[in-house]
């Protein structure tokens, strides 16, 4: 038993028997558990929680209820069973309690038995249990009788299952979640009349249609062990790899034979000859988790319950608020990490919520009465909206508004001011210390006490005063450039203006206190009327001042923590907002990212309590050193790391930016600071000297950075690229400084000669580099490159300036020697250029990456290894490279690569297997290759389909069956000195994976000849598949004979149950279904019935924003629009539905790219870091009528859409373009992780908003009313 049996199945999963006699009901189950037998939960104290780790559930109907909960206390090394039973056959609960304690050995009370043997590998156990009759029954049940039992499988140590399973339904069930209530879903038993029963085989066992290779060549081979096997076919003459015929397939011990159509990984037919095999095989790659840093999340990754991760990535903490037992933090703007969350007092999460309009925000403030949370946010417009802060759901200002449907509804966003005149502040914070200079925020502060909210607007030279329910503007006090704002407890407000401190009252503005702070920022009060004052500039502390505005004392260290060198925790660094709770402890969030910090203090005493470090930048993830594996990377961050305990804490930091100097032109000191971590890293080592290698992306691709560690401090000491003469932002930036002058166009390379790790015009060189006689350029794909062991650089390259690609040719610079400063010397001038063998596709989406021996690994389509002669030693096919390229790829399949962006790193295991590369992916799966391009297996499940996610870390738990998430760019794949292998991965954390099982790589190879016969009947293979050709996306819409009754049931829609009927298939092919669905029509309505395929048996979506529901969870879609020739983009009349559950309730939204005439305040533009895409409409339509219900496999939805909301007039053979699609959630049912249709297959993109909003009538089909 087990959710998925290729990842789970040898850790996750039990072999599970029954049998009876007439005294006595037997199970055996032969779990597979990474730690098992870790079941801490003495029943004597804590039998109510023996489930909540190594258990068996046992939900028993026979003539009455009983749920057994059976296992080993590892305390005592006791078995125990605790029995609850059910009222009645209806009633599963109510009937009392009973523990079967220990009698003696594995014997216990009433007769029961249960045994446990640990397995010889440490990799799982044996269960055995007898229960007699009367434990269970008032009777013995007989042969040709049944009983039902469920089975709730449960794995963890602590006190939470790390992992849970629930099996043996009733055919038609699905009710896994609320298993102990569902009786009815409970599986039958059949008692047997005689034993030694012949089972059929498993469909698990038995290989797929899909993965029997066919074809006239015959290849055979034998393996000592059940295995995956990875099976390539390679001319003999030339090592050419010519296809990957098996990819980690599944094969039992023993002979086989796998066959060969004669075709290339390209489909092509390729020529008789003498052809050798390669494979591999193992028992299976595994992945345990080991520990997070750089978050200060628990656990570090989301989970549906809302309380794992922690706050934003992009930006900073900026703001804080706190009141009873609940704290609101807040950085202005996330993406992967939600933006504003609510915690307890110890920091530990208890929700998250997204930025409101996605990728936009600038300055926040909070303010709480610790049961509604205010949130100022200024992005495209400044606003307040209010959040319950216990649970994180939106609460309505007392303010009543009118929709476009004339329905009456609670205004949650009060536009407070006009809005700033740039497009949004969200790249102004976080990056560069603020110091004394005016912020360009305006609405930048917030405060509360008893009902009233003072809000600061910095630009109107205003502080408003609102009553904190309905908004209404009760005062209004002009300051000079206010900055934040308390009450005091007099209800007067306590200002900053321009470094002074002023208190607001009747009678206007009088000094507070007469000490000048320039560079103050956020402000705070305790219990006992103390202001708190964050101050920036040379204090970088905070100050606390008496009722009467004397300066009592500071907190935290003057001057700061460093923001460049060795990390110091007592010192802040850009103190932001500030609050101090009800344990009179200030928290202080700090705008910085080297690292991320709030850090929490003693108000009286200054002694910092707590710190919260992290999160990471966006799928920054972080990486570790694998010649010392107790430092690690991250975000320009140095972290001492503990990989036994799980501890980890800051030790350096370095500079977030380049810094120009504009007072003197001539300074270039700080043009390349240094790095240890940018997506991924490489670090070699020349004797005693560490070398951390990171390189750009996007427009800092082509560029390469060195920094040494000599020590004590991190040290730029080289940097390689090519300048720009063009465009010159952003990365780009640094080529207007004037040692660039004159240089554009040349490949460049500083090395530092007096070890002081800063520029100076003499240390840098340029050349000219030419090939075939003309100059060239450096080529990279978005990702970059990163040199081998021995620190040699790659790249492709360009034939001339701006000239065309050179498909076959690399370059390389050597690390030729070290200089006095520690320097590597690089000779620009003298590159390697050679020719390889294999095409280099055009600049796209990939990355190089050299390894061992001077190998050179590329992350193109196909993927190359290449060795240091430049002949290629291996392909493998890659045909959804990157981001773009993941959004055309079909469901995850073993060996099918899906948006591979970087190469993480190498781990060298020796032996026969050698090297091996480890690549990324953009929907949640990580690939691992031999040297030589053979597949060895994938790590990870793919976020479109189902994946697990852990409620709480637990250190050693399997990692196989979750996800690395979408648009996991960053992270390091490493052999370490301890001997073992990790990767480090995460979306707003560093998350250690130890990765095993790669030593038990053995392989076997051989060679055949294709004769002329076979490649005649390959020939005619071939073209019988060439014949089978996909049939048009065309449907006929039948019209209804009456209304459809929108009530949720099925039974009106036969043909979604009837897998005969020929109805709308949303498939990768029969074996792979996300979803079907029937149209009709009247005169007056579309009628629509989908049926859902998914783990959980309702539509579930959390979102509460309903322009943004298709983030947030399930949704059934369709698109439609009057049919046109080659439709390009979309136009008038082109319609999107988008129907869900918002606060359980049904809701239908429009969205209309074009829309003439629409309301206003309808618009919406939906938004990217990257890019934005207006629509003309987005609303929600109550004319439209939904119902769902749970199905059988999934869930099923009807509605009926009138034909006046998609302004069409229907009549019989009316052609249309149209599409239908589901989206689906994740187990919380928090955010979207896949999108399927019938007819537009470019659907894999789930990582960018607009993307996911566009309308693209080109993909759709053909729907036509009969």
């Amino acid at each position: 038993m087990t959710y998925d049996v290729e990842s789970l199945r040898d850790v996750y999963s039990a072999q599970v028997a029954t049998a009876y006699d007439a005294e006595n009901f037997y199970i055996s189950l032969h779990w597979k558990d990474p730690i098992p037998m870790g079941n801490s939960h003495d029943p004597r104290y804590g039998a109510n929680k023996g489930w909540a780790g190594d258990a068996v559930q046992l939900r028993v109907k026979t003539d009455k209820i009983s749920h057994l909960t059976a296992w080993y206390y590892a305390g005592k090394q006791e078995p125990t069973i605790q029995i609850s039973h059910g009222k009645s056959l209806t009633e599963p609960f109510g009937g009392g309690e009973t523990q079967l304690y220990r009698t003696q050995g594995w014997k216990l009370q009433q007769g029961a038995e249960m045994a446990f043997l640990k397995d010889a590998d440490g990799q799982g156990y044996v269960q055995e249990i007898k229960l007699p009759w009367n434990v269970i029954a008032t009777r013995a049940f007989k042969a040709g009788e049944q009983i039902n039992i469920g089975f709730e499988l449960l794995w963890g140590e602590a006190d939470w299952p790390v992992h849970r399973y629930a099996d043996n339904l009733q055919p038609g069930t699905n009710s896994r979640e609320f298993f102990w209530d569902a009786h009815a879903a409970w599986g039958s038993i059949f008692l047997e009349p005689k034993g030694n029963l012949k089972l059929p085989t498993p469909s698990w066992l038995q290989i797929s249609a899909d993965e029997i290779p066919t074809g006239p060549v015959e290849i055979k081979y034998s393996i000592p062990q059940a295995a995956r096997v990875t099976l390539a076919i390679d001319d003999a003459k030339t090592g050419r790899r010519i296809r990957t015929l098996l990819a980690a397939a599944s094969r039992e011990k023993g002979a086989h034979v796998e066959k060969w159509d004669g075709l290339d990984d390209e489909g092509k037919s390729v020529e008789p000859g003498q052809y050798t095999y390669k494979a591999i095989y193992h028992d299976g790659i595994r992945a345990n988790w080991v520990m997070s840093f750089a978050s200060p999340g628990n656990p570090t990754w989301t989970t549906s319950d809302g309380r794992g991760a922690f706050y934003g990535d992009h930006t900073a903490p900026q703001a804080v608020a706190t009141s009873g037992e609940y704290v609101g933090l807040a950085t202005p703007m996330g993406e992967a990490g939600q933006h504003l969350i609510g915690t307890d007092l110890n920091g530990q999460r208890l929700w998250g919520l997204a930025n409101r309009v996605a990728f936009d925000g600038g300055r926040i403030s909070l303010a709480t009465n610790g049961k509604i949370l205010w949130v100022a946010n200024e992005g495209k417009e400044s606003i307040i909206y209010r959040v319950d802060i216990a649970t994180g759901k939106y609460t309505p200002w007392d303010i009543k508004a009118i929709d476009a449907s004339g329905s009456e509804y609670g205004l949650l966003e009060l536009k407070i001011a006009d809005p700033p005149k740039q497009d949004s502040l969200v790249h102004e914070v976080a990056t560069t210390p603020v110091s004394a200079d005016i912020p360009k925020a305006n609405l930048s502060g917030l405060a509360l006490r008893d009902g009233t909210l003072a809000v600061v607007l910095t630009r109107d030279n205003k502080v408003k005063l609102l009553n904190s329910e309905t908004g209404k503007i009760t005062r209004e006090f002009v300051v000079a450039e206010p900055r934040a704002v308390v009450f005091d407890a007099q209800k007067n407000p306590i200002v900053l203006s321009k470094g002074r401190l002023l208190r607001l009252t009747a009678d206007g503005a009088t000094p507070f206190s007469e000490t000048n702070c320039a560079d103050g920022f956020g402000l705070a009060t305790d219990t006992s009327g103390n202001v708190f004052l964050s101050v920036r500039g040379s204090d970088q502390n905070v100050k606390v001042f008496s009722p009467q505005g004397k300066l009592l004392r500071e907190i935290g260290k003057r001057g700061g923590r460093p923001d460049i060198g060795t990390y110091d925790a007592t010192g802040m660094r850009n103190p932001a907002g500030i609050a101090v709770d009800s344990k009179n402890h200030l928290w202080v969030t700090e705008e910085t990212t080297n690292p991320k910090r709030t850090s929490i203090w003693d108000a009286q005493s200054g002694k910092l309590i707590k710190e919260l470090v992290g999160t990471t930048g966006y799928a920054a993830a972080g990486s570790i050193n694998p010649f010392d594996p107790t430092m690690g990377f991250s975000d320009n961050t140095v972290y001492r790391i503990n990989l036994a305990t799980g501890e980890s804490h800051p030790t350096y930091s370095l500079s977030q930016s380049p810094v120009l100097n504009p007072a003197n032109p001539q300074d270039g000191a700080d043009l390349f600071p240094p790095a240890t971590h940018n997506i991924t890293s490489k670090i070699i080592k020349r004797g005693d000297l560490t070398y951390i290698y990171t390189t750009g992306s996007a427009r800092g691709a082509n560029e390469l950075h060195v920094t040494l560690w000599d020590g004590k401090n991190f040290r730029s000491v080289a940097h390689l690229g090519q300048v720009s003469g063009r465009d010159l932002e952003n990365e780009w930036a640094k080529y207007k400084h004037p040692f660039f002058a004159g240089q554009s166009g040349k490949i460049y390379v500083w090395i530092d000669a007096n070890s002081d790790g800063r520029v100076q015009r003499e240390e840098l060189n340029f050349a000219d580099v030419q090939f075939e006689g003309r100059n060239i350029n450096l080529r990279s794909n978005y990702w970059g490159q990163l040199p081998d062991d021995q620190g040699t650089i790659t790249y492709m390259v360009n034939g001339g300036r701006g000239g065309d690609a050179v498909k076959d040719t690399l370059l390389q610079f050597s690390f030729k020697s070290v200089n006095k400063a520690g320097a590597p010397v690089y000779d620009i001038a003298h590159p390697r250029i050679f020719k390889i063998s294999e095409p280099l596709i055009k600049p796209d989406e990939g990355m190089i990456l050299g390894g061992k021996d001077g190998r050179i690994y590329l992350n193109q389509n196909p993927v190359l290894s290449v060795d240091s002669s430049g002949k290629i030693i291996g392909t493998y096919p890659s045909r959804h490279v990157s981001v773009h390229g993941s959004h055309t790829a079909r469901a995850a399949r073993p060996g099918y690569l899906i948006g591979p962006s970087s190469i993480l790193g190498t781990a060298d295991m020796g032996g026969d297997i050698g090297e091996v590369f480890y690549l990324n992916g953009n929907l949640g799966e990580n690939y691992l290759f031999t040297q030589d391009g053979m597949y060895i297996q994938t790590l990870f499940k793919d976020t479109r389909g189902y994946f697990d996610i852990p409620q709480q870390a637990v250190k050693g738990m399997s990692f196989d069956a979750t996800t690395a998430g979408g648009e996991s760019f960053g992270g390091n794949f490493i052999k370490a000195a301890n001997g073992k292998t990790y990767v480090t991965l995460g979306g707003t954390d560093a998350r250690v994976i130890e990765v095993s099982g790669l030593n038990g790589i053995k392989r076997l190879n051989g060679t055949f000849d294709y004769t002329p016969a076979q490649y005649t009947q390959a020939q005619t293979l071939l073209q019988q598949k060439v014949a089978q050709t996909s049939a048009p996306r065309d449907y006929g819409v039948v019209r209804a004979a009456n209304p459809a009754n929108i009530d949720g049931k099925a039974d009106e829609w036969p043909e979604l149950l009837d897998d005969n009927s020929k109805i709308l298939e949303i498939q990768d092919s029969p074996q792979q279904r996300f979803g079907r669905v029937s149209l009709r029509y009247d005169d007056n309505n579309l009628y629509l019935g989908y049926r859902v395929f998914a783990n959980h048996g309702t539509m579930i979506n959390a979102g509460q924003d309903p322009r943004l529901l298709f983030k947030n969870g399930d949704v059934v879609d369709l698109m439609i629009g009057p049919d046109r020739e080659k439709p390009e983009g979309a136009s008038a009349g082109d319609t999107r539905i988008l129907m869900t559950l918002m606060a359980n309730k049904p809701v239908a939204v429009l969205n209309q790219k074009v829309a003439p005439g629409a309301p206003a305040n309808e618009k919406f533009d939906f938004s990217s870091p990257w890019r934005t895409i207006p629509f003309g409409r987005v609303a929600v339509v109550p004319q439209v009528t939904m119902a769902t219900s749970p199905i059988n496999g999934g869930y099923f939805v009807e509605a009926a859409i009138p034909w006046s909301v998609l302004n069409l007039a229907p009549r019989a053979g009316l052609k249309l373009k149209g599409d239908v699609g589901v989206l689906f959630a994740d187990n919380g049912g928090t955010q979207t992780i896949a999108r399927q249709y019938w007819s537009n297959k470019a659907t894999g993109l789930v990582n960018d908003v607009p993307g996911e909003a566009d309308l693209t009538p080109n993909l759709w089909g053909t729907l036509t009313l009969q």
